[in-house]
Order: structure tokens, then sequence, then C-alpha cells
């Protein structure tokens, strides 16, 4: 299951702290991947979440992550974020292929 959470640049240190947290290392078990929106091509300011996990484990992030202002997207927009988080993540595979031949 894939996610893609939106939020502004007022929050992200508070985002940062909970995926970062040392006392709690759920987020990088799972692991994640925060981009700024530009680099992605959309025209919103400010960073997205991707998040892809089993659907607990979906549940237990979001709960994780209640109270702060996240934004969850849906419909085109999450398709569009979603294959450009996909499409990175096959160019470095690629990348790699090629170094390590």
């Amino acid at each position: 299951m894939e996610n893609v959470y939106f939020y502004e640049d007022k929050v992200s240190k508070d985002v940062k702290k909970i995926l970062e947290s040392e006392e709690d290392d759920f987020f990088r078990r799972i692991g994640f991947i925060v981009r700024e929106c530009r680099l992605l091509g959309s025209e919103r300011r400010g960073y997205f979440l991707y998040l892809k996990a089993d659907p607990d484990q979906i549940e237990q992030a979001e709960e994780k992550l209640k109270g702060l202002e996240l934004e969850k997207l849906a419909g085109e927009e999450k398709s569009i974020i979603t294959g450009a988080f996909n499409a990175e993540e096959e160019n470095a595979a690629t990348g790699m292929g090629m170094i390590f031949g």
C-alpha cells in the first residue's frame, strides 16, 4: 500500500522529529521518503511524505502522525505524485545497475 502526504514548511521540524525519532524507529523500519514538492513537479509549496508499507503499518503511521498538519493525497494528484516517487526509485535502481554492471 502506498500513501502520500503533503505538509507545509511550518510543520517540517515536527514531522522530521517523528520520522527520525531515536526512541521509536518505526518509520526507519518501514521506510519513508520526503521530497520538496517542486522537485516532483508540483506547484504546492512544502513537502511530500511517501510511505509504502502494509495496511496495518500505514494505519500505525497515520496514528503516529495524528495531530500534525498533514494532508493525505487522493485521486489524480496521489497517482501523479506516487508515479513520480516510483519513477525516482526506478531511476536510482537503474543507475546502480549501470555502476555495478
